[in-house]
């Protein structure tokens, strides 16, 4: 399946958040310089997902963080949100399930590169086969992120999580239903936590 570097080559599935994951430790340990990610990285992540055919973008913020960019998106910060990434997913994934309007999501993180506004367009391409698919980007075969889950896989995923399993246990429990979008042409490295 080929996609080209026009965002609107593909037909999304209905509403899709853009969720830019920002995720830092216990409160209790001084943060470090490298704990707090420049707005620079940040702004580059909300761009890529809003630019690549989010409907709406969010930042789920943990603690220490810069501000979002209120001017693009939407920040969603609770205190109990900073435990784990898999605390901030979870959270993020309810708040999508939470409002029906919402079909389904693109999560990223901010620790992986910034995997550019075309990458997030073929993503949402592939998205399209409707809610229950989950599909992210790879490079050079290696899978990589942004990650789309639709709202069946959802809701699936956050019961698991509910269970105490991670959200990267989920994608290898159901790694045979991902659906890997090559993105190797745009040479983003393939560095990903989730």
């Amino acid at each position: 399946m080929g996609f080209g570097d026009d965002f609107n080559s593909g037909s999304p599935a209905g509403s899709v958040a853009g969720i830019v994951l920002v995720a830092r430790g216990d409160e209790r340990i001084p943060a470090g310089e490298s704990d707090v990610p420049g707005v620079e990285r940040l702004m580059a992540a909300v761009s890529s997902l809003g630019a690549g055919g989010c409907d709406s973008v969010y930042v789920a913020l943990g603690a220490r963080v810069v501000p979002a960019p209120d001017t693009i998106s939407t920040t969603l910060y609770l205190p109990e949100w900073y435990d784990s990434l898999d605390a901030c997913v979870r959270a993020a994934l309810s708040f999508v399930d939470q409002h029906p309007a919402l079909d389904g999501a693109v999560l990223q993180t901010l620790d992986s590169p910034d995997p550019g506004p075309s990458a997030v367009s073929r993503v949402l391409a592939v998205a399209a086969q409707g809610p229950n698919t989950i599909c992210r980007a790879e490079f050079a075969g290696k899978p990589a992120q942004p990650v789309y889950l639709g709202a069946d896989r959802i809701r699936e995923a956050i019961e698991q999580a509910g269970a105490g399993l991670t959200t990267v246990r989920y994608l290898i429990d159901h790694r045979n239903d991902v659906v890997g979008v090559d993105c190797t042409d745009l040479g983003n490295p393939a560095n990903s936590v989730l």
